[in-house]
This record gives C-alpha cells, structure tokens and sequence, in this order.
C-alpha cells in the first residue's frame, strides 16, 4: 500500500510569499483610488457630479486598458511592461495629488483616465507567474486561493490606509502615498527573478487573442456574473442602513462579508485542488446565488450580516477554482491576457450591477436589489454549466514543464495554457473537467451617486 506523500503549503514554495507580498504592495493603492480621486475633486470644489465622472473614467480606463497590457505583456514579457505601466500610473497619480488649490477639479478627469490605462497588471502577471514555477496543481491551486484571499485584505487596508488615515491629512497626500506605494510595489515584483524570468512569446495570435479561447469566454460571462452580484449587494447594503437608520453600520457589514472570504481562502489553499475543477466552480458559483439572494429575507442588521459572512465565506474558493481554470482553457501565449479579461469583466459587471442595484434600490427597496444579486449569478452559473464542455484545456498546446530554479519547474510558455499544466497525471486531472483592486475602483464609480461607498 503506497503512501501519498505530505502536501506542502504554497508558501512552502520558492517565490510565492515574495511574490505575494509584493504584489500587496503594488495592489493596496489601487483599492482606494476611486475614492481617493473622489475626494480630490471635492477637495478642489468640483462637484459630486464632477466626483463620478473622475470615478467612472478611472474605472472605465482599467477596464479597457488591462486586456491590452495583458497582451503586451505576453508579447513582451512582464519587466518593461511593469516598469514602463507602473512610472506611468505613479506620475498621473502624484500629478493628481500636486495639483495646486484652486486648480480646475476637471484636470482630474484625463489624470484618472490614463491613471486607469496605465495601471499595471499586477494580479493577472502574479497569477500568470504561479501557472509557471509552480507544476503541482494542488500548490498552484493553492497559491491563486492565498491570491484570492489577501485580496480581501487589499480591499479592507486600501481603503483604511490611504483613506481614513492619509485623507484625513489632505486627499493630495493621500494620493501622493499611493503613487509611492504603487510605484515601490511595481517596480520591486519587476525586478523579482521569477518575473524577469518571463520571455515574450512569438506564437502568432488570432486578433481575437485570449478571447479566441471558449473557456475564457465563459469564465468572463461568470466573472461579469459575480461582479454584478458584487455591485448590487453593496448598494443593496447602502439602502439596508440607511432603511435602519443606522448609516454608520455599513463599514462593519462590509467587513463581515469580507473577512470570511479570507478565512475560506486560507481553508483552500491548504485542501488543495478538486479533481474536477468545472464541476467545482459551477457549484460555486451557483452556491453563491442562495446566500445573495436570501439576504432580501433579512429581519434586521443582525441577520443581514450573518446571510453577508455566508456569502463572503464562498467568494475566495470561487475566484481560486476561477483563476485555477484561466490558465487551463487559455490558449498559449495570451494566459496574462486572459486574466486581464477576466478582471475586465468584473469591472463591467459591479458597475452594471451596481447600476441596476441602485435604481431598483430607489424604486422598490434594498430587498428586491438582493434578489436581483442572486439572480445574477445564477444566470452565471447557468451559462458556466451550459458551456461546460468550454472548461478544459486545449489539447493541441499541452506540453511537459522544464525545471526551474531552486526546485520548481518553469513551462516552455508563461502565456498558454501549458503554462497551467505539467507532464504529470495530477496537472492532467485539473485540465480536464473529467479527471474589491478590483471592486474597490468600481465600486467608487457607485459612491458618488448612491449611499454606498473597493488589483
């Protein structure tokens, strides 16, 4: 009788908790700049109006200019793309925080515009870089939930850091110490041997590029789905306090739907990969919909936010099975790409979602916006399980890892789907179905135009 060997934690790996925490460094900032570049405009005597249109650029520019970093950085490797994208974004955002008083709060609008364009794709190359030094498909899977879950921590410190602490200062200080932040966090993971590790890749493209991929089609329809819930949830919390009369209530319940995702994320990274990784997400996915959509039975704030910690806790395992699966169905040389897209889509999807969320909010109470959450991503979870056959990896670009250093093992590709699997039975059984950075910007488009207030 054999003995499976002992499973190693992903931070037991070369690299991984470098890289994680110097990719929270460069992502921290990002949870705060909707907000921080809201509160410039106020501080300069634009209007609220001027507030989300500044918000809704910023947002609209991250999510039209990460695909096309993404797919510069699988042309050309991560380190000038970084270095280039994260001098860009500091300087707009210093710029933004030098402007002198009595400027016209306006300026801020192309500052926010290129600051979006230009911010750097830390998430997608940090989950890329685990698809190549990490062969194990239990460490990787691992190492993306770790990812998932210090996301919720991002979410809680951007704003707490550079909001509530350096904005009590001035909002140009507080900017100023994002600039800084991003700028160190960015060129530090750049300078990172795993990231300069990275070749460009000259495999040739269709133009469709990573969306040539049926399966990252389909897990942008389900990121789009969960970022809609996201976005009606959290206006839909907004009009339950202030329904209760208790408009202070709604950092804390925030924070409950928060921390549980991170302790669910920390539980995943230690069980592992499921051996059906399409199976898996779908279930979460469509898990996910009953808790959101049960929050419109809440009595009072008390039950609100024991329904919210049920469905936090089931966030971090979705985005890790999530993540698991881009760089399986990503067709070689566009993997970062298709991360990019993938956050691009939940962008799209908490502003729509937050959009609808706050009309219905308006017309018929927070209740009905919480059935409308749910519903949203049982919709994504319907579309997941009628495109399952989507969720697998393109046979024609499996290919065996090569060694790397200090004990890991680097695929030939950092940008395909080979880059996700390895020459080994366990990497063969996750290809196959067989076998807020992010919420934070969009949801500061919401902040200025509901009670609501996240790379």
């Amino acid at each position: 009788m054999s003995v499976a060997p002992a499973r190693r934690t992903p931070l037991r790996f070369p690299g991984v908790l470098r890289l994680l925490s110097l990719s929270m460094l460069a992502r921290t900032p990002e949870a705060a700049l909707g907000l921080l570049f809201i509160l410039r405009v106020r501080d300069l005597g634009g209007s609220f109006a001027l507030a989300g249109a500044v918000s809704g650029v910023l947002a609209l520019g991250l999510a039209g200019g990460a695909p096309l970093l993404g797919r510069l950085i699988d042309r050309h490797g991560q380190t000038s793309t970084l270095v280039a994208t994260g001098l860009i974004a500091a300087l707009t955002i210093a710029a933004a925080g030098l402007l002198p008083g009595g400027s016209p709060a306006a300026l801020l609008v192309p500052l926010a515009l290129v600051t979006g364009v230009a911010q750097p794709p830390i998430a997608p190359c940090l989950r890329a870089l685990f698809g190549r030094i990490l062969a194990d498909p239990h460490a990787r899977h691992g190492a993306l939930a770790l990812d998932a879950a210090l996301q919720e921590i991002s979410f809680i410190a951007g704003p707490l850091v550079f909001v509530s602490v350096l904005a009590a200062i001035s909002p140009a200080v507080a900017l100023l110490g994002a600039a800084v932040a991003l700028a160190a966090g960015t060129l530090a993971f750049a300078a990172s041997p795993e990231s300069r590790a990275v070749p460009g890749s000259a495999v040739r493209r269709s133009r469709a590029g990573a969306l040539a991929a049926p399966g990252v089609r389909t897990l942008l329809i389900v990121s789009a789905g969960m970022g809609a819930m996201f976005g009606a949830i959290e206006v839909a919390v907004a009009g339950a306090v202030d329904d209760a009369g208790r408009p202070s209530a709604l950092g804390i319940l925030l924070a409950v739907w928060g921390v549980p995702s991170l302790v669910a994320g920390l539980v995943t990274a230690r069980l592992g990969a499921p051996r059906d990784q399409g199976r898996t997400l779908i279930l979460l996915v469509g898990a996910s919909a009953l808790p959101a959509a049960a929050l419109a039975l809440m009595p009072d704030l008390w039950t609100l936010g024991l329904l919210l910690a049920a469905s936090g806790a089931l966030v971090a395992p979705t985005f890790a099975a999530l993540y698991s699966l881009v760089a399986v169905v990503a067709v070689r040389g566009t993997v970062t790409e298709a991360y990019t897209w993938v956050a691009s889509g939940m962008f799209a999807g908490i502003a729509l979602g937050g959009a609808v969320g706050g009309a219905i909010v308006s017309a018929s109470g927070a209740p009905a916006a919480f059935v409308t959450s749910g519903a949203a991503c049982l919709v994504a979870a319907l579309a997941a399980a009628t495109r399952r056959g989507t969720l697998r990896a393109p046979a024609a670009y499996a290919s065996p890892s090569r060694p790397g250093p200090s004990g890991t093992r680097i695929a030939p590709s950092t940008t395909g789907s080979a880059a996700a699997t390895s020459s080994s039975a366990n990497a063969v059984s996750v290809a196959s179905p067989q076998g807020r950075s992010t919420r934070s910007a969009a949801a500061a488009c919401t902040a200025a135009a509901t009670p609501s207030g996240p790379s």
